[in-house]
């Protein structure tokens, strides 16, 4: 019996391992090679990032931005604009190629090891792009393809439509097999806005928008292995209807499997078990139960939206942004670790890097690196909103700075932006301590000077009312 038990427990290692080397994210991966990082899409870089930088470079794109950037293990950056262009550039920002879908981009791209690209746009078609630009295939499917794909190791291809289904391919595009998600009522089919997630036995985690679940899907045939099913509310006169409980944003596989997931209309954050689908806590970030930490925050942002998804520290926080200006940092065990403000508006893109520094794009134009305790240690100003920071393996940190539709204008550019701690002597920092005053790159005396001269600005309520110029700005407890 005992060495029956030893054999059984041998051989479930053993698959658990060939599962994890088959279908499971590539640990120590150097690329960015999707949304949130990997294909557990947690968001948290294997390398660290800067702090004080200069402009390492920057490219100027013909068309708004607003998807994340994807770098390979060769440090070649790929950037998908709303034109329907795709760019690669080489490791120093040079243009390498560029290829036209014919039709807007409507997600992220996904960089594959063997230098394929993917990337789904608005007429409904993944492109599949080979390693020098040119088009390697297409598939289509009934509806938009917003979703982000993940490229398990076994090169097989999970994204999600608008058509509500989502789609497994071969990597050379022949359909493998299709999941629909069914909505309650009678609302269309959950339109799966969101990215999968894939676990590390190869699981594949998916929601859908109309749809208040989350599946675990087998990565062979796409059984359903579980469903989580989140609480919603229904509109008292249409009981078919539903209102919240949508997984907008993906899902994000944490170090010890636990799935984090956030949802429209609905302030909490949800741990999963990933054996079973069993909510193991949630906490509501609108109001956390470590204290109240904005007695204004309940007048000036009733509804908080997770539009964008957790990200994952080396020690197991998870962050959180919400469409407000705040970060929240949660324990594993589900309670409040801390909660500060970044700026007047909201919300934020979130990366963490290797060591624990966290970076937060907004909408008011900033890029702002918090530490691990919540402090924000440095800031980038851009005269336009930023999105999807990413920190690639040398060191090196990217951020794409793009505009709304709504308020585009026609003659002004849009950036993508990379900045590095190398070579920079001599050249302004505009990615720096928000203690270095004058962007030397160092806090000395100077910036004690140059603080302690326009002090009088931050008293002088004529000048600067409501402590809203840039001197005032700086605290006390930053020099």
């Amino acid at each position: 019996m005992a060495k029956a038990l030893r054999t059984s427990v041998h051989i479930a290692v053993v698959w658990g391992f060939l599962a994890v080397m088959m279908f499971g994210p590539a640990v120590g991966a150097a690329g960015w090679e999707t949304l949130g990082g990997d294909i557990t899409r947690r968001g948290q870089s294997n390398h660290r990032g800067p702090v004080s930088a200069c402009v390492k470079w920057r490219f100027e794109l013909a068309a708004a931005t607003p998807f994340s950037i994807a770098t390979d293990g060769e440090q070649r950056t790929y950037i998908a604009c709303e034109d329907g262009v795709l760019y690669a550039l080489d490791p120093n920002g040079a243009l390498l190629w560029t290829y036209d879908a014919s039709s807007p981009f409507s997600g992220s791209p996904t960089a594959a090891a063997d230098g394929s690209v993917y990337i789904g746009n608005a007429d409904g078609r993944l492109h599949i792009v080979g390693p020098n630009g040119t088009g390697a295939g297409a598939y289509s499917t009934g509806g938009v393809v917003s979703s982000s794909p993940a490229v398990a190791r076994t090169g097989n291809v999970y994204f999600g439509s608008h058509d509500g289904n989502l789609y497994a391919i071969s990597p050379d595009g022949d359909e493998l097999w299709t999941f629909a998600t069914k909505g309650p009522g009678v609302l269309p089919n959950g339109a799966i806005t969101a990215s999968p997630a894939i676990g590390a036995d190869g699981t594949v985690y998916v929601g859908g928008l109309y749809d208040p679940n989350l599946y675990a899907l087998d990565p062979n045939d796409g059984s359903v292995k579980w469903v989580c099913c989140f609480e919603y509310l229904t509109k008292p006169w249409d009981p078919t209807s539903v209102e919240g409980g949508w997984p907008f944003a993906s899902p994000v596989v944490g170090p010890d499997g636990t799935i984090y997931q956030t949802l429209l209309h609905d302030p909490n954050l949800y741990a999963i078990d990933p054996n079973n689908g069993d909510i193991r806590w949630k906490i509501n970030l609108a109001n956390p139960a470590g204290g109240w930490f904005d007695y204004g925050y309940a007048d000036d942002y009733p509804g908080a939206d997770g539009w964008s998804e957790p990200v994952v520290g080396p020690d197991g926080t998870i962050y959180v942004s919400f469409d407000d200006p705040y970060l929240r940092a949660v324990n594993p065990d589900g309670t409040i670790h801390w909660v500060t403000r970044l700026g007047r508006l909201g919300g934020f893109t979130l990366t963490v890097d290797a060591a624990g520094m966290i970076y937060a794009a907004g909408d008011d134009g900033y890029l702002y690196v918090v530490d691990s305790a919540g402090w924000q240690v440095a800031r980038f100003k851009s005269d336009n909103w930023l999105n999807y920071p990413v920190v690639a393996a040398d060191g090196t940190a990217i951020v794409s700075e793009g505009r709304d539709g709504s308020v585009l204008i026609a003659d002004q550019n849009n950036y993508v932006w990379a900045f590095s701690m190398q070579d920079c002597q001599g050249l302004d920092h505009p990615l720096r301590s928000i203690a270095d005053i004058d962007g030397s790159g160092e806090v000395d005396f100077a910036d004690l000077a140059r603080l302690l001269a326009d002090w009088f600005l931050c008293t002088d309520k004529t000048v600067y009312p409501g402590m809203s110029g840039p001197v005032c700005s700086y605290t006390g407890s930053l020099l």
